[in-house]
């Protein structure tokens, strides 16, 4: 199982210097203030050093997607797919670890503010506490 910035690092080691050059540069020119990592943190960053900056800045759980959103920018949209597949299968891993099981008992499992619940009877549920925009109380669907 990789970790989540195992999959990061991964993904950045794959870029040419120029690309690499070039995430960096938009992550310390990002739409907000909040969001950019300045660019002096960055300069002489490797790999290892900007995983570490992204998750210091985003937390783990944004720091994903993030660079997946980045990658995207710079059109490096294959290693965007990749990183994509393997952040689900790093969630995936993270809820199975916890004891979700597929039994006729219901299970929940809790990481990172996400309440995974699954039983037989509905399949899976995530109740995100913080849906971007506003408050929504009761099921959200998402097709």
């Amino acid at each position: 199982m990789a970790s989540t910035k195992q999959a990061i690092f991964d993904a950045l080691s794959k870029l040419l210097q120029s690309y690499f050059e070039e995430f960096k540069w938009q992550l310390s020119n990002a739409e907000t203030q909040d969001e950019s990592i300045p660019c002096g943190k960055l300069e002489d960053a490797n790999c290892h050093n900007v995983v570490d900056l992204m998750v210091q800045q985003y937390d783990i759980s944004k720091a994903g997607m993030i660079a997946v959103k980045v990658l995207r920018k710079i059109k490096r949209n294959d290693l965007a797919n990749e990183l994509q597949g393997k952040l689900q299968e790093v969630s995936e891993d993270v809820s199975a670890a916890g004891g979700a099981s597929f039994g006729a008992a219901a299970s929940t499992v809790s990481t990172a503010g996400v309440t995974v619940t699954i039983n037989t009877a509905s399949g899976g549920t995530v109740k995100a506490p913080v849906l971007h925009g506003g408050v929504f109380n009761g099921p959200v669907n998402f097709s």
